[in-house]
């Protein structure tokens, strides 16, 4: 696939500045980001990291409470809507299904892992455990579906991010799996997040996140569990995730893609 270059830090994609009060997000995040990081400091890390040349991955460890990320690994383990995803690109934003036995000698192959594709059935009564229950619609309320999130990421970048185009996927991988370089050049698309929620996951197994920037220089961030990393998505830089070698499925990731307001 061919790669456009542009050095430009500008956001053009439908973002303004934010005037979010710093102090206000922080507390709002509250119970759902682990104390550490509920800091003055890490906005203005946040902040920095945005400005930075050339650009790279923006990773925090511990970064969700300690009960809630338990409560929701165990919640994605227990999930019983996972599907195989097997996808192609169809162009540099979209991808589209196709058989399993394709997908090694597809010139267009993009992903193949598991992926959690009806959420409201698994949220009906007897579905799972109403622990698990209460686990998974608490983490999403605040990471993806809730402002929670976009306030913290806004009151450090100062870039608003809208709650209509948010996108959420949750996935988990089996040995071999992995998703190809891409871009997600999406319409107004500025980050994309992953919470990685796998208690077993460990080092040297494969499956992080590859990230290469406007220099192509790579930078891959560990999965390790509650692992928390920002991406900016950008015309000159691209992002894979590489094959997954653990035993059994793992890998259990929160993906949510922000978009800038109109």
């Amino acid at each position: 696939m061919s790669r456009t270059q542009n050095t430009s830090r500008e956001h053009d994609r439908g973002t303004e500045p934010s005037d979010a009060d710093p102090t206000a997000a922080l507390r709002g995040a509250t119970g759902f980001i682990a104390p550490g990081h509920l800091t003055p400091e890490t906005l203005q890390g946040l902040g920095e990291w945005l400005h930075a040349t050339p650009s790279r991955p923006f990773v925090l460890r511990d970064f969700v409470e300690p009960g809630q990320a338990a409560a929701m690994g165990a919640a994605m383990r227990a999930l019983p809507v996972w599907t195989r995803c097997v996808t192609a690109f169809r162009n540099e934003s979209e991808t589209e299904d196709i058989p399993a036995r394709d997908w090694a000698e597809h010139p267009r192959r993009a992903a193949h892992h598991n992926v959690a594709r009806d959420l409201r059935s698994a949220l009906e009564e007897g579905a799972m455990s109403a622990e698990h229950q209460i686990a998974l619609r608490r983490f999403l309320s605040r990471a993806a579906l809730g402002d929670v999130l976009r306030n913290w990421i806004t009151a450090g970048t100062g870039i608003r991010l809208t709650s209509k185009e948010a996108s959420l996927e949750l996935a988990s991988y089996d040995a071999g799996d992995q998703i190809r370089p891409h871009q997600d050049l999406v319409p107004r698309r500025v980050f994309a997040v992953n919470f990685y929620l796998d208690e077993e996951y460990r080092p040297g197994t494969g499956g992080r996140l590859v990230y290469r920037n406007e220099e192509d220089d790579e930078f891959a961030v560990e999965p390790l569990f509650n692992t928390f990393s920002v991406i900016q998505i950008r015309p000159d830089a691209w992002h894979h995730v590489e094959a997954y070698e653990g035993t059994g499925t793992g890998r259990f990731t929160v993906s949510v893609g922000l978009h800038g307001s109109e």
